[in-house]
């Protein structure tokens, strides 16, 4: 299904819904450009290198399309449902007075590479339909600007830290926040702030007077003395209560167009376990007007969607995230959303856990063992080769369906990956692919002070291995270790003995029950002793068709991905 602008709200309950109830969802990006210097084969390039030519293009090229597609499986008919959506989206903001103020104040900068437009232009991609259609968006950081920005009737300045000027700055300072509070508990009129060091206030100094209004006495106003004796002052009033409510009623009518101007970031932060219920206005869902027969469905879906309790559900349970060459797409997608990319890589890989604690790279999948002299295969030649195998069964729900999109449509890209992740998941299981596979050696992020600290604390008392002292790589390499251990590193896992005893005798069952040429090994369909995310609940028959996040295959293929020349990196 084509989202732009125009219907992004209208469709937004339905892709929350369809997130809440996913197994997971995959997901594919179109960018003005990449990163065309990763390094290569042969080369000596470190992972921060690599992850700094990659960070240097998601500051520099734009986010065009996201693609998404959800997926879900039904037991009575055994088969997985998939819903796909294609989201256009558009750096530029909305004519108004306070989009065209935030457009002056954020100051958005993007470009298109040339090699990237022809590749898109071959792709009958229409960028500026994009731009002109697609989906507003705000980022984490860009939404907490936005909201000071609608909070300050100063909008063009910064806050100052009188700290952090000279002594006669911040003598200043002191001076004009006494003139001021004592006006307020004497309940003036009017007052007038001068220079105490004599002449007219300068700039810094009528600086510091408003930045004490806007942030401290928000009942008062200071407005600068143009003429008479004077001059050069600054006269300091109460506002009447008329224009106090003109002021209040105008910032919450802002703040509500920055709700509304953060769009597709909402299902981000949705996707990434965050808060958005609160943000959405119901009135924006559906049509103020009877809509069209065929929408009518929706819009009685739309008028009775609890975001509180979609929100509640994500928090406790959100989907695994699926991509195909991953790693960028993460980075243009964190930078867009999120915040400013972090300048080391291992900040990039802890901030990108906590975001999305379960992720698979489908090509990392794919290209896992394989030597550097084995010909590439690109997303539409493994989609068609693994598209062959009639099992696991799935099927595209024709309403979602966009029969004219092809590869490199975004949306189109992320159905392929959804299909690929089915099908090569469920391949490498039964063959038992993990049970024997060398394991690489993985780069793995230093763990933030706080997060060593909290492990040390929960676990550090029971565990004869130390997650702060003792390397991943040392345990990735070691089967002995216990598996307690193991799913701790494993931030989204919880131990849970009575429930793991549940799902390693349904697994044993599904083991036993499925055609011996499937069953190369039975140790292959060990579970570790935890439960999945909390209320994540597997069928018998989905458990045999693809692993649990539990089971030892994820151990295997995981939350890692690669860079091209570099090695491989764990997200874990």
């Amino acid at each position: 299904m084509e989202i732009d602008k125009n219907n992004f709200f209208w469709m937004l309950p339905c892709m929350l819904h369809e997130a809440q109830k996913a197994r997971f969802v995959a997901i594919d990006v179109e960018m003005s450009g990449i990163s065309s210097a990763h390094g290569h084969a042969g080369h000596d390039n470190s992972i921060q290198d690599s992850y700094t030519k990659i960070k240097e293009a998601a500051e520099k090229y734009q986010v065009l399309q996201v693609g998404f597609t959800f997926c879900h499986y039904t037991e009575d008919r055994s088969e997985h449902i998939i819903r796909t959506f294609n989201c256009n989206v558009s750096p530029l903001f909305p004519r108004s007075p306070l989009s065209d103020g935030l457009a002056r104040h954020l100051d958005r900068r993007f470009c298109v590479s040339a090699r990237s437009y022809s590749f898109l232009q071959h792709n009958k991609f229409n960028l500026a339909h994009a731009l002109d259609h697609g989906v507003h968006y705000l980022s984490r950081e860009e939404l907490r600007l936005a909201g000071q920005y609608c909070s300050s009737r100063d909008n063009n300045h910064e806050h100052v830290d009188p700290l952090k000027l000279d002594e006669e700055s911040q003598r200043f300072y002191k001076y004009a926040r006494r003139q001021i509070a004592g006006f307020v508990a004497e309940c003036g009129t009017e007052f007038i702030i001068t220079n105490p060091y004599g002449g007219k206030l300068n700039g810094l100094q009528l600086r510091l007077i408003h930045q004490i209004i806007r942030e401290e006495y928000p009942t008062c106003t200071a407005k600068r003395i143009a003429a008479g004796s004077m001059t050069g002052g600054v006269s300091v009033s109460l506002l009447d209560e008329a224009i106090r409510h003109k002021n209040e009623t105008r910032q919450q009518l802002d703040l509500e167009e920055v709700r509304r101007l953060s769009g597709l970031q909402i299902l981000f932060e949705a996707l990434s376990g965050g808060s958005f219920a609160t943000r959405v206005s119901r009135e924006w869902t559906y049509h103020s007007k009877k809509p069209p027969i065929s929408l009518e469905s929706w819009g009685k879906f739309n008028r009775t969607f609890d975001f509180q309790r979609c929100e509640a559900a994500l928090k406790k349970s959100r989907p695994i995230l699926v991509g195909h060459n991953l790693l960028q797409d993460l980075a243009f997608l964190f930078q867009t959303f999120f915040e400013p990319l972090p300048q080391n890589v291992d900040g990039f890989i802890n901030k990108c856990h906590t975001l999305f604690p379960r992720i698979v790279d489908t090509k990392f999948m794919h290209t896992k063992d394989r030597h550097m002299m084995e010909t590439d295969s690109t997303l539409q030649e493994l989609h068609y080769h693994y598209g062959k195998q009639q099992f696991p069964a799935f099927r595209c729900d024709p309403r979602f369906n966009n029969g004219r999109a092809g590869a490199h449509n975004a949306g189109f890209d992320s159905m392929m990956t959804a299909v690929l992740y089915l099908k090569q998941a469920h391949t490498l299981f039964h063959t038992g692919k993990h049970i024997n596979v060398i394991e690489e050696t993985c780069y793995v992020a230093t763990s933030p002070p706080d997060q060593d600290d909290k492990r040390s604390t929960n676990h550090g008392s029971s565990s004869a291995t130390s997650w702060s002292d003792t390397s991943v790589n040392s345990l990735l390499d070691k089967e002995e270790i216990g598996t307690s251990g193991a799913l701790q590193k494993w931030d989204v896992l919880v131990a849970d003995e009575s429930i793991s005893k549940q799902i390693s005798h349904i697994t044993k069952d599904a083991r036993d029950k499925s055609p011996k040429s499937d069953e190369p090994n039975s140790s292959h369909y060990h579970c570790y002793s935890a439960v999945l995310m909390p209320a994540e609940t597997y069928s018998e028959k989905e458990l045999h068709i693809i692993p649990p996040w539990t089971d030892a295959f994820w151990r295997t293929y995981g939350n890692k991905s690669s860079i091209t020349g570099a090695g491989y990196i764990s997200f874990s």
